[in-house]
C-alpha cells in the first residue's frame, strides 16, 4: 500500500540541509562516517540485528498479532532488513527522508502505538552500540565518533518517522470527522425530510418561515405564503387504499415543485396539505405562483393502474405584514384556503391584510391619536 507522505515536512533542499544540522549531520565527513558504520557495524551483523529487534518487539502485546502471521512476520523481517541496509547511507538525499516519513506513516496505519513505537528507537540504538566491533572500540575517539553518529543518525530517522507518524494520525481524524459529519448531514436531512414526497417537512417550514419573517421585520421585503389542499383527497383515499392515496400524494408534490419558481420552498405540511413559502414575493407574484401550481395540478387526468383521477387544488394565499407572527401568518392562509373550499374548490383565495396594531412609543404605550 502506498501511504502517503507527512505533508507537513519541507523536503526542499534547504529544509533538509537545515534538519541535518540541527542534527549536526550536515557536513561530509559525517557522510563519510554512515559509510564507515554500514561497513563495520550493519553489514556484517545485518541478519543478527534484525533478528534481535524482531525479538525485542515480541516483549510487546501490540505486536502479537504480527507473530502469530508467518507472513505478516517474514514482511516485517523483511522491512527491518531493507531498513538496515540504508540506515546512515545516502542521508542527505531527499529519497532518504521520503523513506523515513514512509515508515512513520506505514506504522500508524498499522495500529502500532507511537509510545511503543518511539521506544523502539531506543532499543535500535542499544543494539548498534552494542555490535560496534572490537577494532572500533579500542580507539576511544573512533569509538565515541561512531557512537555519536549512531545517536544523531537514529535521532534524525524517529525526528522523521513521528513528525510523518503524527501527520498520518491528524490525517485519519480528519478524515474521521469529515465522515461523521457526512453522516450527520445526511441524518439531519432525514430529519427533516417528508419520506413519501421527498419534500421538506412540517418542522422544516415552520423554522425556514420563522427565519424569512425575522428577516422581513429586520430587513424588509415582502413575503408570501400559500396554503394549500388536495381536493376530496380522503375519497380517494378511502375509495381505493392508502397506496393509492401516496401514489397521489407523490405526483401532486411532484407537480407543484414544478410549478415553484427556484427559491420557492414547498413543504408537506400534514396529510394533504402542503406550505409554499415565497421570499421577495409581494401578492401578485404569489397569486401567479399559486394559480400556476392550481393549474399544473388538474393539467393533466391521475392515472394510477387502471384507474384515473381528475385532481384539483385550492389554494389560499396570504403576504406577510410587518407584525405578523408566524401562527398568525399560516392562519390567514389557512383560513383563504377553507374560504376557497367553501367556494367550490379548484381555486385561489387572497386573505386580507394583517390587523393593524397600534405604533408603539420607546415606552411601550400606545402613540395618541
Amino acid at each position: 500500500m502506498d501511504y502517503p507522505l507527512c505533508k507537513r515536512c519541507d523536503l526542499e533542499p534547504v529544509a533538509i540541509t537545515n534538519r541535518l544540522r540541527l542534527f549536526e549531520l550536515d557536513s561530509a565527513v559525517m557522510e563519510v562516517r554512515g559509510h564507515e558504520f554500514q561497513a563495520s557495524v550493519v553489514a556484517p551483523n545485518i541478519g543478527a540485528l534484525a533478528d534481535r529487534f524482531y525479538s525485542s518487539l515480541s516483549r510487546f502485546e501490540q505486536f502479537d498479532r504480527v507473530a502469530d502471521d508467518p507472513a505478516a512476520s517474514a514482511r516485517m523481517r523483511a522491512r527491518q532488513k531493507r531498513y538496515l541496509e540504508g540506515l546512515g547511507v545516502n542521508f542527505r538525499t531527499r529519497d532518504y527522508f521520503e523513506e523515513r516519513l514512509r515508515i512513520g506513516a506505514v506504522h500508524q496505519h498499522s495500529g502500532v502505538p507511537q509510545s511503543l513505537y518511539q521506544c523502539t528507537f531506543q532499543g535500535l540504538q542499544s543494539l548498534l552500540i552494542e555490535h560496534i566491533p572490537s577494532f572500533i572500540r579500542d580507539d576511544q575517539t573512533t569509538f565515541e565518533a561512531m557512537v555519536h553518529f549512531i545517536l544523531k543518525i537514529t535521532a534524525l530517522d524517529m525526528s522523521l518517522a513521528v513528525e510523518s507518524y503524527c501527520s498520518a494520525r491528524v490525517s485519519d481524524l480528519k478524515q474521521s470527522l469529515a465522515n461523521e459529519l457526512d453522516r450527520n448531514g445526511r441524518l439531519s436531512k432525514l430529519a427533516e425530510t417528508d419520506w413519501l414526497t421527498k419534500l421538506h417537512n412540517r418542522s422544516y417550514a415552520r423554522r425556514r418561515l420563522a427565519a424569512a419573517l425575522e428577516k422581513v421585520k429586520y430587513v424588509g421585503g415582502p413575503l408570501c405564503v400559500i396554503m394549500a389542499d388536495l381536493d376530496h383527497f380522503k375519497a380517494i383515499n378511502d375509495g381505493c387504499g392508502h397506496l393509492v392515496g401516496d401514489e397521489v400524494l407523490q405526483i401532486a408534490a411532484s407537480r407543484m415543485a414544478s410549478a415553484a419558481r427556484t427559491n420557492d420552498e414547498i413543504c408537506r405540511y400534514g396529510g394533504d396539505e402542503f406550505l409554499c413559502i415565497l421570499e421577495n414575493t409581494g401578492i401578485t407574484d404569489g397569486e401567479e405562483v399559486a394559480e400556476r401550481m392550481r393549474a399544473r395540478i388538474n393539467g393533466d387526468t391521475l392515472q394510477s393502474g387502471d384507474r384515473q383521477f381528475e385532481l384539483t387544488l385550492s389554494l389560499g394565499l396570504a403576504e406577510a405584514g410587518e407584525y405578523d407572527t408566524l401562527d398568525e401568518l399560516i392562519n390567514r392562509a389557512d383560513s383563504a384556503l377553507y374560504a376557497a373550499k367553501r367556494a367550490g374548490r379548484d381555486r385561489v383565495l387572497i386573505a386580507p391584510g394583517p390587523c393593524l396594531r397600534a405604533a408603539k412609543t420607546a415606552s411601550g404605550k400606545p402613540e395618541a391619536g
